[in-house]
């Protein structure tokens, strides 16, 4: 079973970031900014997912099209907003993308695929 070779994601708004990455030893580490606001995923966590969780991750990410998220969304009618970034590389697939205030259509979904993949 293949795994990320890169995963960053990143979610935040007024200079403080909850930002999810993939250590080389296989485990996701996700930590709180300052502000301690859970953007994402409610606390901090240290968790290595089993092969079947990864396989069930990266099956959603192909049913949520997050290999086609544009590079970039960005609302251009307001000047605050939640800022994200996602970098994420497995085999030949990759995305790299961000936005300011604007999310692509499947984001909710991700964020509940990447729940499920950080459940113990």
């Amino acid at each position: 079973m293949e795994k990320p070779n890169q995963f960053l994601f990143e979610v935040g708004g007024h200079g403080d970031l909850q930002t999810l990455e993939l250590m080389e030893d296989g485990q996701i580490v996700v930590q709180l900014g300052r502000a301690n606001i859970s953007w994402f995923y409610q606390g901090e966590v240290q968790h290595k997912p089993n092969p079947e969780k990864w396989t069930a991750f990266l099956a959603k990410l192909d049913e949520l099209q997050v290999w086609d998220w544009k590079a970039s969304y960005h609302r251009t009618d307001m000047c605050d907003g939640s800022q994200w970034e996602l970098q994420l590389a497995i085999g030949n697939k990759s995305v790299k993308s961000y936005g300011s205030g604007l999310f692509p259509e499947t984001f909710d979904q991700f964020k509940e695929a990447l729940s499920k993949l950080l459940s113990k």
